[in-house]
């Protein structure tokens, strides 16, 4: 397998394919290796069907504990999401009562399980309760606060109430060790929210700042949000945030948090940015 591996990293794809379909022949402990390697090639030479050739024998349904299984299914995965769902999905209504009481097993269940739950969540279907029992992964958590993130950087009213970023947080999750992605300056931030105010002036809209504790209470229940559309209903309806006096007086302090005055911050009267 190493010496496969050193003949593709040096250009010999022929003497590669040649060591994977010995071991594929030969059978043994390392059959199942070679062919995930050989299927992982293929792919990158965008032989679809020849990889799926090699895949078919690994993921035979009865094999769905194995760890060759399971690595097959993340290879899908990342050229056909859909089918990789179907795969999971036809393979937890195979699980028996025994299989849960075996220990191993059990604990490849719980990986299916969370496989299962991430790949519905990507494809925009709505979880099931059994679905949240699964463990999240990293990439579903990732998801789920990158979309919370867009959720509260696009401000809208909803039901009357409005809710943006405190300025500090705002700033701590535009860093590097934060969120790790771009978010709107602040300046052009605040600007956006001051003209959406202006456009629902007359005190009908609550505005209330999100600060650090708000945002670490969210990213806990977008955990268990069943679907995308429910990030929007997490913001606006389950989380009392701090109400903020809009418009504040011109020589008093600007609502946004700059500890400028509003009549020199977001009450002045410049063109958007």
């Amino acid at each position: 397998m190493d010496a496969a591996q050193d003949h593709l990293r040096n250009g010999d794809l022929d003497q590669a394919v040649e060591i994977w379909k010995e071991l594929v022949l030969k059978g043994g402990v390392y059959a199942d290796s070679a062919r995930l390697d050989y299927a992982e090639h293929l792919f990158d030479e965008y032989e679809y069907d020849d990889a799926y050739t090699q895949l078919h024998a690994v993921l035979a349904p009865w094999r769905i504990f194995s760890k060759s299984w399971l690595r097959a299914v993340e290879m899908v995965e990342q050229h056909e999401p859909e089918v990789a769902l179907h795969l999971c999905m036809s393979a937890i209504d195979c699980i028996t009562p025994e299989n849960v009481r075996n220990p191993a097993r059990a604990s490849r269940l719980l990986h299916l399980a969370a496989t299962c739950r991430r790949l519905r969540w990507e494809a925009g279907i709505r979880l099931t309760d059994t679905d949240l029992l699964a463990k999240i992964g990293h990439f579903e958590t990732r998801q789920k606060q990158l979309r919370l993130l867009t959720v509260i950087d696009e401000p809208e009213v909803v039901d009357g109430q409005l809710h943006f970023w405190d300025r500090e947080l705002l700033e701590s999750l535009d860093r590097p060790s934060g969120t790790a992605i771009r978010l709107e300056r602040p300046a052009a931030y605040y600007l956006k929210i001051e003209r959406l105010l202006r456009a629902h002036d007359g005190g009908r809209v609550v505005v209330t700042r999100l600060e650090g504790a708000d945002w670490t209470r969210l990213v806990q229940l977008a955990y268990n949000a069943k679907h995308s559309d429910d990030l929007q209903t997490i913001v606006t309806r389950n989380n009392p945030g701090t109400a903020v006096e809009w418009p504040p007086g011109r020589n008093q302090p600007c609502w946004c948090g700059s500890g400028t005055k509003y009549k020199k911050c977001c009450g002045a009267n410049r063109p958007p940015p």
